[in-house]
């Protein structure tokens, strides 16, 4: 037969590689970057992880669920297991503090004889562990109808131990959708980042 459209090429279809669901995971830091301020649409210092699931059914499912969307469209596919830290300042509010501090205590409880010395290129290779919880969003879609989604994001660090023995509490849901954002002034529930929580790699 005779082309019938002009500028075909072969794509995976079907389900996409859903990223984790809810709950605790034991990962491994595996690249770190360090963002600085630049006064503009950067108005802190940020420290970018890039994190995997390294034990349990979803072991390696960030990177798994990044390799499917570059099969699907190379272009537009991001890397979805990122977490960002925000180092203090002096005259931060105290919950900032607590949130910073707390990551790393995490961090520190989980890899026997590190502590944090201000140098973060050290957290590559670091475990940890993590509590996955759920985004809400919208979006205005082709037809220019605003669409309520959802999906999952990293949303706070917890000790390994603490994962492998259940011990971890679910978060609350992270509502971004349009006029139903909800306030969370205690830092309890709060990931303070710049972006969204997703990157191109590699970095």
């Amino acid at each position: 037969m005779k082309p019938s459209y002009s500028g075909f090429e072969a794509k995976k279809t079907g389900a996409f590689i859903e990223l984790p669901p809810v709950g605790a995971y034991v990962a491994e830091i595996r690249d770190v970057r360090f963002l600085e301020a630049d006064g503009d649409k950067q108005q802190r210092d940020v420290i970018e992880l890039m994190i995997e699931i390294v034990e349990g059914e979803y072991k390696g499912r960030y990177m798994e669920a990044y390799n499917d969307q570059k099969e699907r469209n190379a272009d537009k596919a991001k890397y979805r297991g990122v977490f960002r830290l925000t180092p203090p300042v002096d005259g931060d509010e105290d919950w900032r503090k607590r949130v910073f501090e707390g990551n790393l205590w995490c961090v520190e409880q989980s890899n026997p004889g590190y502590s944090w010395d201000w140098d973060e290129k050290k957290l590559k290779g670091k475990k940890v562990g993590i509590s996955v919880r759920k985004r809400l969003y919208n979006y205005t879609n082709n037809k220019g109808e605003v669409v309520d989604a959802e999906t999952t994001e990293i949303g706070r660090f917890d000790t390994v131990d603490d994962v492998r023995n259940g011990k971890v509490k679910p978060m609350r849901d992270r509502d971004q959708r349009t006029n139903k954002s909800e306030s969370n002034t205690d830092g309890q529930n709060f990931t303070d980042v710049s972006a969204s929580n997703e990157v191109s790699v590699p970095w």
